[in-house]
């Protein structure tokens, strides 16, 4: 079936469907929009023997226990700086830890009071000194697109 159309008409619809296009782009890619890349940079490793474990988080709950992070690496240790990336991060507020594991343990070396024994660095540069770090004290923004922070290894 053939529809007649107006002159008026027919210069609107390139527009309507240049609209309709911009549109659609724009609810297709709003997904990539709102996740975030951090990017986290670790220096003051003192060896190269055994392995560095970075974890994120996202909220207080376990904090800074590595096993109940939203995300977590293992990657070789270095003296040369160390750089990790968490892709696909929604907006909000993260805080991140890592530690030398020398010994190839698997697991953050303490004494028996608790005290760190492995060289470690959480966000914001907070430091077990007599209490437990906490979320709120290691905790910083992470927008849209990237956020890039800098860890330094303290033994």
């Amino acid at each position: 079936m053939f529809v007649a159309t107006t002159h008026a008409a027919r210069r609107r619809s390139p527009l309507f469907v240049l609209a309709a296009a911009a549109l659609f782009a724009f609810v297709a890619g709003a997904p990539a929009a709102l996740a975030a890349t951090l990017t986290v940079t670790i220096t003051g490793v003192h060896s190269n023997t055994g392995d560095v474990y970075v974890a994120l988080f996202n909220g207080p709950a376990n904090f800074p226990d590595g096993d109940y992070a939203l995300r977590h690496v293992k990657v070789k240790a270095s003296t040369a700086p160390i750089v990790v990336s968490f892709d696909h991060l929604p907006p909000g507020t993260y805080a991140v830890g890592c530690y030398h594991d020398e010994e190839l343990l698997g697991h953050f070396k303490t004494n028996w009071f608790g005290y760190p024994l492995d060289g470690y660095a959480l966000s914001n540069g907070i430091r077990a000194v007599v209490s437990r770090p906490t979320f709120a004290q290691a905790a910083f923004p992470v927008g849209n697109p990237a956020t890039a922070i800098a860890l330094t290894v303290r033994y």
